[in-house]
Formats: structure tokens, C-alpha cells, sequence
């Protein structure tokens, strides 16, 4: 019985060496195999981690995957139904940066809708739609409600208005009291500066479009009337430069578009730099990624996901090869077992 055990126990002890290897091997090819996925996926999110105070950068992250063909063909489409032609045109301006292919049958519907002749007649109404009411949401109207706040008929004619809620008992718009009155002063200096100060006398024009629009949320319109009770006059300056160049270089429907998702002056500058880089794609980027245009929103859990995924990944990599490697040359330095002779007795 002795002699038997001797030879057998040599033999149990290779066989669980080699489930032992076979078991880290398996482990190895699953977390390989698991890295062609996550492996990018932890890539792109830290990316996008890094990328989290560039807007423009954010945005062009954010775009991959999600500016397919088929999007851009179905939002141009509804653009094009809706007889939007500043969207449809943002689109194909898009398109054409990321290398997305938009058909000839597609860019001729959208020149179509933009001809000279249609577009100056949507321009000039909605010019004068601007510079009589101060509402405009492409770069006619606000040029229309630009030059309407040039010549202080703007701000005029919203204290005007506000003045008649007040007389009738009704409820008076203090922020765009405020803001009138800013832009009086603001268009003074215009004048007094040769138009030095331009980028801002447009920031407040924007802010009291946007204020008519409903797209000033009410976080945003605190920290504005913070800023202009008694809060710093350089930051409200800084911020209404930066929505005036925001208009300027995206137009302000786009700019409308972001100040949706601004809560402060941090986001004002980001929605700034946003239209700086992408120019009249920013309404594309803005109604492709919505809040994700400026910001890590949602998509922050699932990136801190794809982070601990990979870290996991990593060590799962390293302790099945260790394991293996462990495995395979345990037989070659574990010392053979003595087993004592039976003696006769």
C-alpha cells in the first residue's frame, strides 16, 4: 500500500498543477478578450475627463460615435420640414468637418431653402421683427435688436413696457428693468469709445433675448442680478462679453440654444469658447449634445464605470498571468516527497 501511495500522490499533485495553469490561462484569454472593449472605453473616458474645461475639445469627443451618416441625414431632413435652413446649413457645416457624408440631393434641398431671394426676405421681416420688439433668434433679428439697443430705442422701449405692467398693476420684470438700464449706460459708452465695448452692448442684447425666450434659467438670471445689485461690475462685464462674442461668431439662435444649459459665468465662458472654435456649427453641436456640448453631465457614471472597468481589467490581466507563470513552474521547484519504505519487521 505504501509503494502505491508513493506513485500516485506525484500524479494528483501534476494534475492540479495543470488545472491550475489550464484555470489562469482560461482567466487570461477572458480578461484579454474583455480589454478589446474596455480597454477604448477607458480611453475615451479619460479623454474626456481631460478634456473636461476645453468645451470645443469635449465637444469633438463627445461627437464621436453619435455624428453618424444616418443622424445627420435625419436631422437635416427635420430640418429641412420644418423649413429650418440656419439648422439644416449648421449640419452640413458639421458634417463636412467631421468627414460625415451628407448626399448632393441633401445639399441642394438645403441650398434651396437658403436662396438669395428667400433668405433676404425671412432676413429683412425678421430684422425688423427684432428692431421693433427685440426679439430675434438668427443673426437678422439680432442685428434688428442689436441696432434697435444702439439707438436706445431698445431700452427705451422695454422700460417702456415694463412701465405699463406697473401701471396696470401687473408684474414688473426687474431683470429686464435692469438690464435697460445697463444697456443705456453701455450704449453711451459705445458711442464715447468708438464702439470699443461693442462685445458687450451685444451681450446684453443677447441677455434680454434670451430673458423674452425663456432659455435664462433661474440659477443663471440669480447670479446676473447678483452681479448687478451689488456684485462685481468686471464679472457682469465679463459675462456679457462673453455671450455678445458667443452671438457673434455662432449667431443667436445657437447661442440661445446653450444659455439653456449655463447656470453661471463659468458656463457663459465655456459657451463662449464653444462658439469661438465651432462657429456656425455650434447649433449643430448644441442640438446633437445638448447640455453634454459644455458639460460632463450623465455621462459622467458611466465614464467613472469604464475607468474602474479597465483598472479591474488591468489587475485581473496581471493576477491570471502571475497565476499561470506560478502554475507552470511550481513542478519545477517543488521538492519531490519523500515517502518512507515500509521495513520488515
Amino acid at each position: 500500500m505504501a509503494g502505491q501511495e508513493a506513485v500516485i500522490a506525484p500524479d494528483v499533485s501534476y494534475i492540479l498543477a495543470m488545472y491550475r495553469f489550464f484555470a489562469a490561462f482560461g482567466f487570461l484569454l477572458a480578461f484579454a478578450g474583455a480589454a478589446h472593449w474596455v480597454v477604448p472605453a477607458g480611453r475615451q473616458a479619460f479623454a474626456l475627463i481631460s478634456a473636461r474645461d476645453d468645451a470645443a475639445r469635449l465637444a469633438d469627443l463627445q461627437l464621436d460615435g453619435v455624428l453618424t451618416e444616418v443622424r445627420t441625414a435625419s436631422e437635416i431632413d427635420a430640418a429641412l420640414a420644418e423649413n429650418d435652413g440656419e439648422l439644416a446649413t449648421s449640419f452640413i457645416e458639421l458634417a463636412d468637418a467631421r468627414g460625415v457624408k451628407v448626399t448632393a440631393e441633401r445639399r441642394a434641398r438645403v441650398a434651396l431653402a437658403n436662396a438669395p431671394g428667400a433668405s433676404l426676405a425671412r432676413g429683412a421681416g425678421r430684422f425688423g421683427q427684432g428692431f421693433l420688439t427685440g426679439q430675434g433668434e438668427d443673426l437678422a433679428g439680432l442685428a434688428g435688436a442689436t441696432m434697435g439697443d444702439l439707438t436706445v430705442w431698445g431700452d427705451v422701449r422695454d422700460l417702456g413696457r415694463e412701465a405699463v405692467h406697473w401701471a396696470r398693476g401687473e408684474p414688473v420684470d426687474r431683470f429686464m428693468v435692469n438690464l435697460a438700464g445697463i444697456g443705456i449706460v453701455a450704449t453711451g459708452a459705445t458711442y464715447a469709445a468708438f464702439g470699443a465695448p461693442l462685445t458687450l452692448r451685444a451681450g446684453i442684447s443677447v441677455l434680454k433675448g434670451a430673458r423674452r425666450a425663456g432659455v435664462v434659467g433661474g440659477r443663471f438670471a440669480g447670479t446676473i442680478a447678483a452681479a448687478m445689485r451689488g456684485g462685481s461690475k468686471a464679472q457682469f462685464a465679463a459675462l456679457a462679453g462673453d455671450l455678445g462674442t458667443a452671438g457673434s461668431k455662432a449667431g443667436t439662435r445657437a447661442t440661445f440654444a446653450g444659455l439653456r444649459h449655463v447656470d453661471d459665468a463659468a458656463g457663459a465662458a465655456r459657451l463662449r469658447v464653444l462658439a469661438q472654435a465651432k462657429g456656425g456649427k455650434t447649433l449643430a453641436v448644441v442640438k446633437t449634445l445638448g447640455r453634454g456640448a459644455l458639460f460632463l453631465t450623465e455621462a459622467l457614471s458611466r465614464l467613472a464605470f469604464w475607468v474602474m472597468a479597465g483598472v479591474l481589467n488591468l489587475l485581473g490581466l496581471i493576477a491570471s498571468f502571475n497565476s499561470m507563470v506560478v502554475a507552470m513552474l511550481r513542478p519545477m521547484w517543488k521538492k519531490k516527497r519523500r515517502w518512507p519504505l515500509a521495513l520488515p519487521a
